[in-house]
């Protein structure tokens, strides 16, 4: 990025106004550590896809996110020292970060942010390490662990006033519907279950250290974007005492591998209200034989989730793999009818998983597939699930919703991709 010689002249005299650690850092932002470039949202595609990440993760582990793109929610302020358009995302004197607009929206930014001071915003962009923080060097702000140079932001959630109007969705439907709803807003009911607090989704599709669970019947979605509270309530996502509650939540959902996020946009407690029954006074003996209630449709089993997730890009040679059902499964039907294999075509040296090993358990519905063999770096694994999978009550499994393309006739599948090795080893 090239400087101007009044941009030059603005840099050095912020430099001068802070401390040493956060000087260097501000330097490298400007001078080059981080080239911005200039245009739409796509240039900044080279840094790669954006990963969330807290604040105090970025304070902890620095050099693991230094160079790649992050996204960061925190709380902005502005230090009176740095000067303008150079603003801290702190979560504590020991975790904050400085963060720099690019230039095509330090304009917008500024003009925004004088209402943002104190709230928490998200950014997207590039992070650098503050290389100096790792010496003990504290400027007047607190330590610093590096600096974000962002082109994108949103601002803090509005406050919104009466009952938002939206469609209701049971999670069944929104978590078997691969990104149906995507982008909709629409309403949703489960019990609340805090952070994860009993494992009803898999740790590591967690993208913000505050989401939290809902969950209804067998399915779970990841809440995020707000706090479980609302009017008159407020729930703790790390005590199970609270985990009784039922919420309303309206909001956004986004499907990221298989996994369903719904963005809260407003909370409420309640569960929803049974159907009344309708009371008719009737002359008993005119009146004509109630119909029998039909039975509800059978629930048919299928593929729920899966560790590592549906799609997972970086697999450990070493992995092994389990898969979950909304159904209790017979587990005679597995053998034969699972199949791990390398994704066609063959290549020289790969093996065939004869020593594979499966397990069931029964209690969580899940099968857990070990290889048997190393997996080979690089590579795309398959599980592919075959005609005459069945529950315990003879159903046979079906394929998710809007999952198709299914290799050799499977009713469904899952796939990975195996860590690439370098010369320093599998990254």
């Amino acid at each position: 990025m090239r400087l101007t010689g009044a941009r030059r002249l603005r840099l050095y005299s912020a430099m001068r106004r802070i401390a040493p650690a956060a000087a260097v850092l501000l330097a490298l932002l400007a001078l080059g550590g981080l080239a911005s470039p200039a245009g739409a949202q796509s240039r900044y595609d080279m840094y790669g896809d954006p990963v969330d990440v807290t604040v105090q993760t970025l304070a902890d582990m620095p050099s693991s996110y230094d160079g790649r793109a992050v996204r960061v929610k925190a709380r902005l302020e502005m230090p009176t020292n740095i000067g303008s358009r150079t603003y801290l995302l702190r979560e504590s004197v020991m975790a904050q970060v400085m963060i720099v607009p690019v230039q095509e929206i330090a304009s917008r930014f500024e003009d925004d942010s004088r209402t943002y001071s104190g709230k928490e915003i998200e950014i997207t962009g590039v992070f650098q390490e503050n290389r100096n923080a790792a010496s003990g060097a504290m400027g007047s702000q607190g330590m610093v662990a590096g600096g974000i140079m962002f082109w994108s932001w949103i601002g803090p959630p509005e406050e919104i006033k009466g009952e938002i109007k939206a469609n209701l969705v049971n999670l069944e439907s929104l978590v078997g519907g691969a990104g149906r709803y995507d982008g909709k807003t629409i309403r949703v009911y489960g019990r609340f279950r805090g952070k994860n607090l009993y494992g009803d989704l898999p740790s590591r599709s967690q993208r913000e250290s505050r989401d939290w669970v809902l969950k209804d019947d067998l399915f779970a979605i990841w809440i995020t974007g707000r706090k479980p509270k609302g009017s008159g309530f407020e729930l703790d996502i790390n005590m199970k005492r609270d985990t009784e509650k039922w919420i309303q939540v309206v909001g956004v959902p986004e499907t990221i591998k298989g996994v369903t996020y719904l963005r809260a946009m407003q909370i409420t407690l309640g569960k929803p209200a049974e159907p009344a029954a309708t009371v008719a006074r009737v002359d008993a003996a005119k009146a004509p034989a109630p119909l029998p209630t039909p039975p509800p449709p059978p629930k048919v089993p299928m593929v729920v989730f899966a560790l590592p997730l549906d799609g997972e890009a970086e697999v450990p040679s070493n992995g092994r793999f389990q898969i979950q059902f909304s159904n209790d499964m017979d587990e005679a039907t597995f053998p034969g009818r699972v199949v791990l294999r390398y994704a066609p075509p063959l290549r020289a040296g790969d093996r065939v998983f004869d020593g594979a090993k499966m397990t069931y358990d029964g209690g969580r519905k899940a099968l857990t597939v070990d290889p048997g063999d190393v997996l080979r770096a690089g590579r795309e694994v398959q599980i592919l699930l075959l005609p005459g999978i069945l529950d315990i009550e003879g159903k046979g499994l079906e394929t998710r919703p809007g999952r198709d393309g299914a290799p050799l006739g499977a009713i469904d599948f899952l796939r990975y991709s195996v860590v690439t090795a370098s010369l320093f080893g599998a990254r």
